[in-house]
């Protein structure tokens, strides 16, 4: 049975759908990798801040299909591990599409897809880099896979409906909601930042952020222009009422 979780105020940030900036970084082979733009935003993010992020990750590029991991070399690797104290990356599947992959899709593909990543970053970020998700693609997951990664060190369960943080003895597993996924508010950095702070006057200690990583860019369909402007209201509002940034699945 897990650990009671500690008393204070903190938070976990996470970003979904990461693959553009892996395909961006072996197109243009970066002297480092903060030479791609958004993880250079990232670090200033953190910098700034303290935040710490988690980066879920695909396998594969559905937007460039010739593209995925096993076309990423090892020679950022130590660059990655000196950052893991605030970087981290995670598995969130093998690619964008089918929506629903592991709870309708094919959910039985998910130890293959996830094995199949694992070995990829294991190679390119180092383990260190490495921690377990809070959420699935698309949230859904079978029992199976929800038991399969509890083993692997997933000890939060992100819910897709409103579930207040709570602990399922079936699973072995804190569940809870998100809080705030920023790109839905498409800009809007005073809602964001209310949103927020209303958790936070209901008394709320443990906050729950993420977004998605394509909304960065010019060339995405969706993109956000204040895509760092959302991410920097975040942040700033965590800071001002006294949130430590922290990685969940390390609490307990």
């Amino acid at each position: 049975m897990l650990n009671r979780l500690p008393d204070g105020r903190m938070y976990n940030f996470f970003i979904d759908d990461n693959v553009f900036f892996f395909t961006d970084i072996v197109k243009h082979s970066f002297k480092s990798v903060f030479d791609n733009f958004y993880l250079a935003g990232l670090k200033s993010m953190h910098q700034k801040y303290g935040v710490k992020f988690t980066l879920n990750s695909f396998y594969h590029n559905f937007h460039e299909p010739e593209f995925d991991l096993s076309l990423v070399d090892d020679r950022y690797k130590s660059e990655f591990e000196k950052n893991s104290d605030w970087l981290r990356f995670a598995f969130h599947g093998d690619s964008e599409y089918p929506e629903y992959p592991y709870s309708e899709a094919y959910p039985e593909k998910y130890p293959e897809h996830y094995e199949k990543w694992l070995s990829a970053m294991k190679r390119i970020v180092g383990e260190q880099s490495l921690i377990a998700p809070v959420i699935y693609h698309y949230f859904g997951a079978t029992p199976e896979i929800r038991r399969y990664m509890r083993e692997r060190g997933m000890k939060f369960h992100t819910m897709q409906n409103e579930t207040k943080l709570q602990y399922n003895a079936e699973f072995d597993q804190y569940e809870l909601s998100v809080d705030a996924i920023l790109n839905l508010f498409l800009d809007d950095i005073d809602s964001i930042c209310k949103t927020l702070e209303d958790k936070i006057v209901s008394g709320q200690q443990k906050i729950l952020i993420g977004s998605h990583e394509q909304y960065a860019y010019r060339h995405y369909v969706n993109y956000i222009p204040k895509y760092f402007d959302e991410i920097e209201g975040a942040c700033s509002t965590m800071k001002k009422h006294g949130f430590e940034p922290v990685y969940f699945n390390e609490l307990i």
